[in-house]
């Protein structure tokens, strides 16, 4: 990465599962919290320059069917949580 300031948040694997790794230039993006779930790793923050606010979420889906749909409906009721708090 050489002399860039940087951060980052990640998920380690389980198994054979990849994990989850999200990286940011700190000098351009404020990284407020960051939550790590099964299959989901969240980032909260904001650009510095313009001071938009951001929520990412890294997610690394199962390739069972029945568990997809499990992550996907806890990622829908996540997202409506989030926009009721706006």
């Amino acid at each position: 990465w050489g002399s860039s300031h940087h951060a980052f948040s990640y998920r380690p694997s389980v198994g054979a599962s990849g994990g989850l790794l999200t990286l940011w230039d700190s000098s351009e993006v404020e990284v407020w919290s960051t939550e790590s779930y099964e299959h989901v790793l969240w980032c909260s923050g904001r650009f510095i320059q313009s001071g938009e606010e951001f929520i990412l979420a890294n997610i690394y889906a199962p390739c069972d069917d029945g568990a997809k749909q499990v992550l996907w409906g806890s990622l829908s009721a996540r997202i409506q949580e989030l926009g009721r708090k706006r």
